[in-house]
């Protein structure tokens, strides 16, 4: 048993290094405050309206996220997969008095409350007619693949369930 532990730790030090030389680190971390600044990510790519920034911190430990929607309801990144069904979500809404963050698990064409919780930071914000789910976690959940496929979304409630408005899907490649 205490092998097995041994090796474990020792896999996980080394996923640290092997993340950091395949997403893009950011000059400075990015400030989890739900602001898309214009130099904290320096991967943005756009999705259909949407604009999604990822970087990798300084230290390599941590995958800092934002996506921005042109939406006052719920916004939502969902990791591991290009479809709902297995991903690990992020999703979220500012209501006038309220933020909520959730993470859930992608079900069929459903979700539900995670019993993994992976976020280190997070917040919402919505300002203009757009909102903006920010949030970082550890590097190394994502880091053993070639690839970290998502899927984003968004919605037109202050709610966790109703359904989206619009969504697309998209992959990072590791740079190996």
């Amino acid at each position: 048993m205490k092998q097995l532990i041994t090796i474990s730790m020792i896999l996980a030090l080394f996923a640290f290094p092997l993340f950091a030389q395949i997403i893009p680190s950011s000059p400075t971390d990015p400030s989890v405050d739900g602001l898309f600044g214009t130099t904290e990510y320096p991967q943005v790519v756009q999705l259909k309206d949407m604009r999604l920034g990822y970087a990798l911190s300084r230290n390599g430990q941590n995958l800092h996220i934002i996506l921005e929607a042109p939406t006052t309801g719920w916004v939502s990144v969902g990791l591991g997969s290009n479809r709902m069904n297995g991903a690990h979500m992020i999703i979220g809404y500012d209501a006038l008095s309220s933020q909520v963050i959730s993470e859930e698990t992608g079900r069929g064409h459903g979700h539900s409350p995670s019993s993994t919780k992976l976020l280190v930071q997070s917040t919402i914000k919505e300002s203009g007619g757009k909102t903006n789910l920010e949030f970082s976690l550890p590097a190394s959940t994502y880091s053993s693949g070639n690839e970290l496929r998502l899927i984003v979304a968004y919605g037109t409630k202050d709610d966790l369930r109703s359904k989206h408005k619009r969504y697309d899907s998209y992959t990072i490649a590791f740079q190996k």
